[in-house]
């Protein structure tokens, strides 16, 4: 795997949604993967990555909606303040199969109403198991 911060990687936009699927993979190692945790890195709007990569451990199972809330507002001020036309990658991720389970169900519904309250530029809600990479599901509400 490449670490993030290895140029080639990081001189690569990410433009497609395959590009960010395997930026997640790239970024996020197997091992990795098999912890519960919420991890976010940013994209400008030319789809280059920062350096910045936040991993955030210790979730609650369910999700706590103030939690998540909380958090998708910090994102926002933090994108509004240093890159106000790029956007986030936010990633589930967890043990076993990369089969959606209920549990990714309601932190996907959070992070929907949590990103559409504080408008949140999100360019893709991914989850990340040993087993794989995938969408976890459309950022707005259906």
């Amino acid at each position: 795997m490449e670490s993030p911060h290895c140029p080639e990687l990081m001189a690569t936009p990410v433009r497609t949604d395959a590009d960010v699927l395997a930026r997640v993979g790239a970024i996020i190692d197997a091992e990795a993967r098999t912890l519960q945790a919420l991890w976010l890195f940013f994209l400008d709007r030319d789809g280059m990555q920062s350096q910045v990569v936040v991993p955030i451990d210790c979730l609650p199972e369910p999700p706590d909606p103030q939690l998540v809330s909380g958090l998708c507002y910090v994102v926002s001020q933090v994108l509004s303040d240093t890159e106000p036309d790029g956007s986030a990658v936010i990633t589930l991720s967890r043990p076993g199969l990369a089969d959606l389970l209920e549990m990714d169900r309601h932190w996907l519904s959070a992070l929907q109403r949590g990103a559409a309250t504080h408008r949140l530029p999100v360019r893709m809600l991914c989850l990340a198991t040993p087993d794989g990479v995938r969408e976890l599901g459309p950022v707005a509400l259906c």
